[in-house]
């Protein structure tokens, strides 16, 4: 009996913290495209000031967390705080019903259906008309047979002589053969020669199929994130788990690929660059023995467009002492 109550309470509880959390993505999707739905106030999660605040807190991690005034106004309130570590971090950790809301998915326009139109179907009355009209000839035959013999028979009617003008013969008409026009000739198609394609140009610093170049980042761009880029052949990733070290995976890449990355010490002391997006999410590489890999800086203008900068292979080893400067 109190088993019972106590589990309709605790299902009861349960379902007001869900319509909560449900009434707060909600309200979160409802705010302007350019505002990251992490950015909130401290005394209101759903509250923000257009602008920087002492107020604003980053809520990406569960707990509200400061936030400069240049991550602000550069990132937390422009289109590109999509590329943002802290709200790619955010959204692994939010149900898939309530990230949808943030999507803010638009409603499909519904098509109308198309209308059959329906032809009316054709009678073929082609052999009914041929058939009245040779009734009524068998009929109007019958009915002139009868006026005229029916009466009297056996009387036979003579017609009466009729007489014919005498019409000196003419001439009948030559008819003069008409020439045969001579058949003109097909002229034969002739195949024109196929055109050789014009191989199209290779980017100037750049190997076909490799990572896009971008422009270098200039005064004023905001940093963005880390990005990871390997080419074609097989790496070496560790297992990589708050700073614990696990076990090592074997990799390989078809194809130019690139990833998300932050930079962590693991627990034996060296650093790895761990992978934020993606298949293979937690693992991180380890310069040099993961392979020949880059890293580069992405940073973000006001118009949130990329510019990015490789980092050198004698910074692959240690971590970044502060955020990258233009």
């Amino acid at each position: 009996m109190f088993g019972r109550r106590k589990r309709e309470e605790a299902a009861a509880a349960e379902a007001s913290r869900e319509a909560e959390r449900h009434a707060l993505f909600a309200r979160l999707a409802e705010r302007p495209e350019q505002i990251c739905p992490f950015l909130g106030l401290e005394a209101d999660r759903t509250g923000y000031i257009n602008g920087v605040s002492d107020d604003h807190r980053c809520f990406a991690f569960g707990d509200p967390a400061p936030i400069s005034a240049e991550q602000q106004t550069r990132v937390c309130q422009e289109r590109g705080y999509g590329n943002c570590p802290r709200y790619l971090r955010g959204v692994l950790v939010i149900p898939t019903e309530e990230l949808e809301a943030l999507r803010r998915p638009r409603a499909a326009v519904e098509l109308p259906l198309p209308v059959a139109v329906v032809e009316p179907e054709r009678r073929r009355r082609g052999p009914i008309v041929a058939l009245l009209a040779l009734l009524l000839l068998i009929g109007g035959g019958a009915a002139a047979a009868y006026l005229l013999l029916g009466q009297d028979p056996g009387v036979a009617i003579i017609p009466s002589p009729s007489v014919t003008p005498s019409v000196p013969p003419t001439a009948s008409p030559t008819v003069a053969p008409s020439a045969t026009a001579a058949p003109t000739p097909t002229p034969t198609a002739t195949a024109s020669p196929t055109p050789a394609p014009t191989p199209s140009p290779t980017p100037t610093g750049s190997t076909p199929g490799g990572p896009t170049p971008e422009p270098t980042p200039i005064a004023g761009d905001a940093f963005a994130f880390y990005e990871v880029s390997v080419s074609p052949g097989g790496y070496t990733l560790h297992a990589f788990d708050d700073g614990s070290v696990g076990a090592e995976r074997d990799v390989s890449f078809n194809q130019f690929s690139s990833a998300r990355v932050e930079p962590a010490t693991g627990d034996d002391g060296e650093v790895y660059w761990v992978t934020q997006n993606g298949a293979l999410v937690g693992f991180g590489y380890r310069y040099p023995d993961s392979g020949d890999f880059r890293i580069r800086a992405v940073f973000l203008n006001n118009d949130g467009d990329r510019r990015s900068a490789f980092l050198d292979e004698a910074e692959l080893d240690q971590l970044p002492e502060a955020t990258p400067a233009p």
